[in-house]
């Protein structure tokens, strides 16, 4: 068709520029939709990927916490054989050994010592004030002694250094993570929900988790929230 022809169709000549205007805004109008519809998926990829790796280390979390919670609760047992005994609540040699032995351990679980130690320090520690308040409150009571109280070199010592080694297990599951913000937030939570007994009160709770919320990691795995 030459220019002659659409002279004597006019009409014609509009409806194909129309069509030729409406398809090319069409296809423009098409692109830029996928293109914005794409970059609006980013962040919601990445709050997508938050939420998985965030969860995936409430497991490992709620593991160690409940670790923390049974050995403070032998706390009480520990206590009632050292009153029937009537021995004192601090055994520093005891202690010393202890601290000694999980620095070693820590070694060959790639842990750092130092921070091991600390948080060691921190469950004897919460242990004591356990046993503390118990010997208060049984002095005020009157009691002379339990009945039924399991050994401490026999059943519960050897109770606790099993835990001690649960617990190196567990805090080399969540080594490469404990330095995350988003870890010491998941662990103060979870801490208030499953470290709860008879005689945990927050002061017990914070100082037994105290040490985690100072870890520090060299490598942080989980992914940080987009920021809108």
């Amino acid at each position: 068709m030459n220019l002659s022809f659409f002279r004597k169709h006019p009409l014609l000549f509009f409806i194909i520029i129309f069509f030729g205007i409406f398809f090319s805004t069409t296809v423009v109008a098409a692109k830029l939709k996928l293109y914005f519809v794409a970059q609006n998926s980013k962040p919601v990829k990445l709050v997508n990927i938050q939420a998985i790796r965030v969860a995936e280390q409430q497991l490992p979390v709620d593991k160690l916490l409940k670790l923390i919670q049974q050995r403070l609760l032998i706390a009480h047992d520990v206590a009632r054989w050292k009153w029937n005994q009537k021995r004192p609540i601090e055994d520093l040699k005891r202690e010393q050994e202890l601290l000694l032995k999980v620095r070693q351990q820590a070694k060959n679980h790639s842990l750092d010592p130092d921070t091991v130690t600390a948080f060691f320090q921190a469950q004897i520690k919460a242990g004591k004030l356990i046993q503390t308040t118990d010997f208060q409150n049984w002095q005020k009571q009157g009691i002379k002694s339990f009945p039924n109280v399991p050994d401490l070199n026999q059943t519960l010592r050897p109770s606790l250094d099993k835990l001690n080694i649960e617990l190196l297990f567990a805090l080399t599951e969540l080594n490469s993570v404990l330095g995350c913000p988003q870890i010491r937030e998941l662990i103060q939570s979870r801490s208030q929900v499953i470290i709860q007994g008879d005689g945990i009160d927050r002061q017990v709770q914070n100082l037994a988790i105290s040490p985690l919320l100072q870890f520090k990691s060299t490598s942080c795995k989980v992914v940080s929230f987009p920021k809108f």
